[in-house]
Order: C-alpha cells, then sequence, then structure tokens
C-alpha cells in the first residue's frame, strides 16, 4: 500500500508541474502584455499633450511667426533628409509662420551673409548677402495647396548690378493619397540633397558643394508636371515630364547646365523632358537615392529662328542627360554622406562645329560645350551638443569634379574647370533655425583658389 500510494503521489506530481509552468508562462505573458499597454497609453497620452500644444499655438491670436515643425533636412543627428517627393516649400515650411486665427496662408524664409578670405590674393576677397529668399503658401483645402519661393541674390537687382530677382517655385499641389500626390507649376528637381534643401542651416560649409552648383545646376528648376509619393516599406518616388534645358544659352563651360537651364522664363517647348527619382528611407538614419533628367535640348532651332544673329543650329537635335547617385547615414550625432553624378550632351561634335565657324566669321569667343561632365563627394560630420539647444557640428568633405570630361573635334580641356577639394570646418547652432560657419578650402590643383570663408545663415 505505501508503495501504490507514493507512487500515486509521484505520478500526480509529474503531471501538475507542466500545468503549474503553463500557468506561470500564462501569468509572465499576460504582465508583460499589461506593461506593453501601459506604455502605449503613456505614448498616446504624450501625444495627445503635443497635439493639443500645438493646436493652441495655432489658434492663439498672434502675427507672429510660429516655431518650425518640420524640416525639410536635418543637421547631423536628426533623421534624414524629405523623400524626393516631398513638396520643398511645404516640407521646409510647414507651420513655419501660420498668420493671425491659424490662417490657411503661410509665409516663411531663409537667408545667407557670406565672406570669402582668399589666401594668395586678399584683393579677391569678398562680402555679400548672397541671398534673401521668401516662401509663400496657401492651403485651399486639405487636398489642394499652392506654394511659392521669391530670392533676391546680392542684395541689390538692377541693370547696373549683378543681382537678381527669381521665382525659384511656384507650383499648385493637389494630394489623393500618401501614394499619390500631383504638382504642376514652375518646381525643384528631385536631384541630390542641395538642390531640394538648401537653406544655410541645413547643409555644411559656408558655400553650397562645387558638384552640387557646377554638376548639378542648383537650385534647379523646372516647369512640368509630376507625381509623387511613397509607401509604407519607406519607398518614394517623383516622376514627370518638364521644360528642357537650351543648349543654345550654353555660356560657362565651368558649369555646363547653369546657364542652360530655362526657369521658366519665356522657355523655349518645342522639346520637353522626362525625370525621375527613387529614394528609400525604410531603415531609420538611412537614404538612398538617385535620379535621371533626359530631353532634346536643342529645341527645332527655336533661338536661331526667334533671333538670327546667334548661331545656326539647324538639323542638329541634340540630347542632354543627368543622373544622379547619394546616399545618407545619419546615426548618434554622425552623419555620413556621398553623391556621384554626371551628365552627357549628345551631338556636341556638331553643335561645335557651328559654334567654331560662328566663332571664325563673327570674331567671337562662345565655348563649345562637352559631351560628359561629372562629380563626386564624400563628407563627414559629427553633432556635438552644448546645453539643450546648440550644437557645434564639425565636417570635412572630399570632392572631385570635371566639366570637361570629354569634348568634341580634339578640343583641350581648360585646368581652371577641374578640381579636387577638400573642405573642414565647423557650423555652430544657436537654434537649429539659425547657423554660424567657418571653414578652410583647399583647391588641390587650381592652389590660387585657397580661401577661408565665413558666413551666417538662418530660417524661419
Amino acid at each position: 500500500m505505501r508503495k501504490s500510494a507514493m507512487l500515486l503521489a509521484a505520478t500526480a506530481l509529474s503531471t501538475a508541474t507542466p500545468a503549474l509552468a503553463d500557468q506561470a508562462s500564462q501569468e509572465a505573458e499576460i504582465l508583460s502584455l499589461r506593461a506593453q499597454v501601459a506604455a502605449q497609453k503613456e505614448q498616446l497620452a504624450a501625444q495627445e499633450a503635443r497635439l493639443q500644444r500645438i493646436e493652441a499655438q495655432l489658434q492663439a491670436p498672434t502675427t507672429q511667426p510660429a516655431q518650425p515643425t518640420a524640416i525639410a533636412a536635418t543637421t547631423a543627428g536628426d533623421t534624414a533628409p524629405s523623400a524626393a517627393g516631398s513638396p520643398p516649400a511645404v516640407a521646409a515650411n510647414d507651420a513655419r509662420s501660420a498668420v493671425a486665427g491659424g490662417s490657411d496662408t503661410t509665409i516663411g524664409g531663409y537667408g545667407e551673409i557670406t565672406y570669402n578670405g582668399y589666401l594668395k590674393d586678399s584683393s579677391r576677397n569678398q562680402a555679400d548677402l548672397k541671398r534673401l529668399v521668401l516662401f509663400v503658401g496657401h492651403r485651399f483645402s486639405d487636398k489642394l495647396s499652392f506654394n511659392s519661393e521669391i530670392e533676391v541674390e546680392h542684395a541689390v537687382a538692377s541693370s547696373g548690378d549683378q543681382g537678381e530677382v527669381a521665382i525659384e517655385q511656384a507650383y499648385l499641389d493637389y494630394s489623393f493619397s500618401q501614394a499619390a500626390n500631383l504638382k504642376a507649376g514652375l518646381f525643384l528637381m528631385p536631384f541630390g540633397f542641395l538642390n531640394r534643401n538648401h537653406e544655410p542651416p541645413v547643409f555644411y560649409g559656408v558655400e553650397r558643394n562645387e558638384v552640387e552648383t557646377r554638376i548639378i545646376p542648383s537650385t534647379w528648376r523646372e516647369g512640368g508636371i509630376g507625381l509623387y509619393g511613397s509607401t509604407p516599406f519607406g519607398l518614394s518616388y517623383d516622376v514627370g515630364v518638364t521644360t528642357s534645358f537650351d543648349v543654345a544659352k550654353f555660356d560657362d563651360p565651368g558649369a555646363p547646365l547653369a546657364g542652360s537651364h530655362q526657369e521658366l522664363q519665356l522657355a523655349k517647348a518645342s522639346s520637353l523632358s522626362f525625370y525621375g527619382s527613387l529614394e528609400y528611407q525604410g531603415i531609420p538614419g538611412l537614404l538612398l537615392g538617385g535620379a535621371v533628367f533626359t530631353g532634346n535640348a536643342t529645341h527645332n532651332n527655336a533661338d536661331f529662328k526667334a533671333d538670327n544673329s546667334l548661331p545656326d543650329f539647324a538639323g542638329i537635335t541634340s540630347r542632354v542627360t543627368l543622373w544622379d547617385v547619394h546616399g545618407r547615414w545619419q546615426h548618434r550625432g554622425f552623419d555620413l554622406q556621398a553623391l556621384y553624378a554626371r551628365g552627357t550632351i549628345s551631338r556636341t561634335a556638331a553643335l561645335g562645329t557651328v559654334v567654331e565657324n560662328f566663332n571664325d566669321a563673327n570674331g567671337t569667343e562662345l565655348p563649345v560645350a562637352p559631351s560628359a561632365f561629372y562629380g563626386w563627394y564624400v563628407q563627414g560630420a559629427y553633432s556635438i551638443p552644448l546645453g539643450s539647444i546648440a550644437t557645434l557640428d564639425p565636417f570635412v568633405r572630399y570632392e572631385k569634379f570635371d566639366t570637361q570630361a570629354r569634348l568634341p573635334l580634339g578640343l583641350i580641356a581648360d585646368p581652371a574647370n577641374r578640381d579636387r577639394v577638400l573642405t573642414t570646418g565647423f557650423s555652430f547652432h544657436p537654434l537649429r533655425e539659425v547657423v554660424v560657419k567657418v571653414d578652410y578650402q583647399k583647391f588641390l590643383e587650381n592652389k590660387d583658389n585657397d580661401r577661408i570663408n565665413l558666413g551666417l545663415g538662418y530660417m524661419f
């Protein structure tokens, strides 16, 4: 009997042990779920409080500009720049300055003052109010909005000055959903980093980098229509049809496309262009992307037909193609960035023959367009917190460009149009919207361009 009782007890214990283990496991799982629910409730409460504060700010009866709640491109340590399809004026200026009573009309802007000190020839030293820009936007409804950007360069614009007043953006935007939005008007091309996000506090260096100035002609905009959007898994796109370059306006071998993009100023439109971009931001802090633009750029010889004192490109159809790939990684204060861009112009031998004959006949020195041009850079920065708001962001950038990488007719490239540039310095941000910059630039081939730069920038 005793053995039987012990056997029964052992059997009961062995049967109960898994049940007790299962019960303990279930209780632990229940406690874990309760903790998760409590944490989510805290997050929801915090988000609700934040939304209430924002709503109260927007409804406050004041004419002072509201603090920015969104910035298109970010300084080191923040998230990656906005996707290629983001409407630049909205992305850069959401709620920057809602006027009294929460009006649907918003204003914002940015500006910069620079000083360039050349180390080998102080007569070249220069101070400049480089640009002052105003954003004006209006939201007609939850779906339809208007965005614009007006820029004044070099402080004074007149017939006797180098200053300029320009409309950099003016377009309507209709939102069907996050995945599909339509824009029409004058808008920025979704290339690289700087062309879309060029407010001084959001890029490193006093001067805009050479590659995104000479190869990608920032600030580059075209008139047209585009479709853009983003997906839940981090992929965004931007595609469309726009005005094209005009190779008859080519005037600067050092920046092949800068003078030939038409900016919707009585733009020749016999030929239109196509563009497309893709960017991936599915991993926090990571951005990978690329873009391509291509289109005919002789426009059925429109320039000569309007003014027969110009070169005659009859029978020549030339295509301009530009593409880039770029990437950025931001993590724990580090900001690593790289970009490669390349452009080509077709039929440059035929174009060059016309230009050379025109120069011989008229005693002029019009430049011949290159067949290919390219540039690339790598850049690293680190953000050092100084208190709760201010940061000090040292950086270093190495870039290489060649705007006459391939020339027609056996022509020899000008050494001034290629270089390798090392730039190092820092940005001091007392606030995210204000920056003081200092840097040193070493031009490894054109050494007379070595300089120290100082800059002051702001956006609102």
